[in-house]
């Protein structure tokens, strides 16, 4: 019997750093934070936004990436992922990246008319520095349970994102 296991969002950093380095990808700057990088693509059936810092040397340092979900109570939502590059690990950049990837995500619907919409990740229960992460920057009220791919214990945080309009 294969052992599942959550996905990885360190091996998306690694491809997507590769992809740079080959020159097959070209995020671009965000809006609110010229620092941060998006790249919009559709590997699956479902949109992924990967929002990414990336040094002056081409070096990835950190990503979050939200891929289009199944919706939530009616509303879009999204499935959260992040790494950070080991050697930059224990800075505050997940926290940061995911930030500003959300933020960003925000305003970018505010301006398509997207009023609403929810962001989940799901979280081993193994996994301390992951849930720091998103009990700060998602919801400090997970819910536990049983991935239902992996059949792992997980966290399941959720966070609602609304916008006035104004």
């Amino acid at each position: 019997m294969t052992t599942q296991q959550l996905t990885d969002p360190a091996l998306g950093l690694a491809s997507f750093q590769q992809a740079i380095t080959n020159g097959e990808i070209s995020p671009v700057p965000c809006k609110l934070d010229p620092e941060l990088y998006v790249l919009l693509d559709q590997p699956a059936e479902d949109p992924r936004f990967t929002y990414a810092r990336i040094e002056e040397d081409g070096t990835v340092t950190a990503i979050a990436i939200l891929v289009v979900d199944k919706p939530m109570r009616g509303l879009p939502c999204f499935q959260l992922g992040y790494a950070v590059h080991e050697q930059f690990r224990n800075q505050g950049r997940a926290k940061a990246v995911v930030t500003a990837a959300l933020a960003e995500l925000q305003h970018g619907f505010a301006n398509a008319n997207v009023h609403s919409f929810f962001v989940e990740a799901v979280v081993g229960a193994n996994n301390p520095a992951s849930q720091a992460v998103a009990a700060a920057t998602i919801s400090n009220r997970p819910e536990a349970g049983i991935d239902q791919f992996a059949e792992v214990p997980v966290l399941q945080y959720v966070r609602k994102f609304e916008h006035s309009g104004g």
